[in-house]
């Protein structure tokens, strides 16, 4: 019975991670006639960031970007982009999201992080692991960090 409902739960967060890859593809790739990329016009944004757990909690990852001054900076993110499905292998592809705030400071709790950033960083997990996927707002994904001087 245990085996069973492990069994089924791998096939709803297979199919939930199959539906976000799905989806993001849709938006980067339809070309509709008469519109062509509308969608990702409309929406934006490329990516349809998500967060995965575990049966302890948020899964998350270090990972390291490049500051605009050129340097090499750690990070940490509980934020994800679906990049590949690995149907045989039951793995997933992901990549990291770095949370940012308003000051363009890593931050890693969801109140203060005002956007998403893209990076190179990717890992490949066993889907097995996961226990539920939860999408994020793509607004995050779309806002910009602007700091104005004071005079």
């Amino acid at each position: 019975m245990e085996i069973e409902k492990e069994k089924n739960n791998l096939t709803c967060i297979h199919k939930a991670l199959a539906e976000v890859k799905k989806l993001q593809d849709f938006i980067n790739q339809a070309d509709i006639p008469y519109l062509g990329k509308v969608f990702s016009k409309m929406t934006g944004v490329d990516t349809v960031p998500i967060m995965l757990y575990t049966k302890d909690g948020k899964l998350a990852f270090t990972g390291f970007d490049i500051e605009p001054c050129g340097e090499e900076a750690s990070f940490k993110t509980s934020y994800f982009r679906m990049e590949k499905l690995h149907e045989q292998s039951g793995c997933a592809t992901i990549s990291l999201l770095r949370p940012l705030c308003i000051c363009g400071k890593n931050k890693h709790s969801c109140c203060e992080i005002l956007v998403l950033k893209r990076t190179d960083t990717c890992l490949t997990i066993d889907v097995s692991c996961i226990c539920a996927v939860q999408c994020i707002d793509i607004d995050l994904l779309k806002r910009k960090i602007i700091i104005e001087p004071k005079w």
